[in-house]
């Protein structure tokens, strides 16, 4: 009988020791165990991350000035440097794969971020703010969670605890304050209705493309995560759907007893139109919306830009 280990070159005996083990529930702790298609996935991951965590702060700083009191700046300063220190684990544990911190925020061409659609448009007032939490964080958080629950590397997992913890916050500040909003009278409910409207299929989005459309799985075969896009968007819809109807607000989804689901009331993806700031629900291809996504929003650019330049200084307080 012919030897496994006779027929398959080394690396390719590596890569299928790494997968097996991983698969079984097995976990990684050092580079050194590492494949290098592992490796690869893992930094894209993590990477990911960190620019999300750093494009938070251009994203808010108008919130916390336009903050109507100084509990509301606070609560605001207070999310904004929770995140900056997610951003910091993960940019220190990049280091631990030869990236530099420093280059990376600050020397890197804005354009080469690898940031979210959702977290490209500013804050415009705080009803927005509050609703970007609910429905933001809530996104961020859950797929956190998943990472934290499910990533094969450990050092990874554990970095997220924290990060999950205060996350959690966020999403609760978020939903305290959609319920005060929507008890001060017809018109701040209007109001908060089209914050939603806008915030909720920048929601939707930020898990990705639908799985029948989704090619590449590396995520997911490598047990960096542990659910697929459509799996968390459904953990997504199962809490934003029931808390916004209990308060009051119209969203374009319900839960289909008949599949035992949550569902859009339009089918993705669908486009923002820019100029207006409203969203047209007919569908498009994945193409066209991939399009919108590359192209960035309008904060994007100047906003890394404006970090990078560090000119913040006393407009902050």
């Amino acid at each position: 009988m012919t030897m496994l280990a006779e027929v398959l070159p080394v690396d390719e005996m590596n890569e299928l020791a790494l997968q097996t083990r991983v698969k079984g529930g097995g976990n990684l702790e050092d580079e050194s165990e590492m494949t290098p298609r592992y490796r690869e996935v893992l930094i894209q991951t993590m990477l990911i991350a960190a620019d999300l965590e750093v494009m938070t702060l251009p994203l808010d700083l108008d919130a916390m000035q336009f903050a109507p009191s100084i509990g509301d700046r606070i609560a605001v300063a207070s999310a904004l440097q929770d995140e900056m220190g997610h951003a910091q684990v993960m940019f220190r544990m990049l280091e631990e794969f030869g990236f530099d911190s420093y280059e990376q925020v600050f020397e890197r061409d804005p354009a080469k971020f690898k940031t979210f659609y959702m977290l490209e448009w500013g804050i415009k007032d705080p009803i927005h703010m509050a609703m970007s939490h609910l429905i933001g964080d809530q996104a961020g958080y859950i797929t956190t969670c998943d990472l934290e629950e499910n990533c094969s590397f450990g050092p990874y997992s554990r970095s997220l605890r924290k990060v999950n913890f205060e996350e959690q916050f966020h999403v609760k500040r978020g939903e305290y304050c959609v319920r005060l909003y929507m008890q001060r009278g017809p018109e701040i409910r209007q109001r908060v209705q089209e914050a939603l409207d806008f915030w909720f299929p920048l929601g939707a989005e930020w898990f990705g493309a639908t799985d029948d459309v989704k090619s590449r799985m590396d995520q997911l075969h490598y047990r960096i995560r542990g659910s697929s896009n459509d799996q968390l968007r459904q953990i997504w819809l199962s809490r934003v759907v029931p808390f916004c109807e209990q308060v009051g607000l119209k969203v374009p989804a319900h839960f289909d007893r008949a599949k035992g689901i949550y569902v859009f009331d339009y089918e993705l993806p669908i486009l923002l139109n820019e100029e207006t700031g409203k969203w047209d629900y007919r569908k498009v291809t994945w193409k066209e919306k991939l399009a919108q996504w590359k192209k960035g929003g309008p904060l994007k650019i100047p906003g890394l830009s404006r970090i990078q330049s560090e000119i913040w200084g006393g407009e902050l307080w």
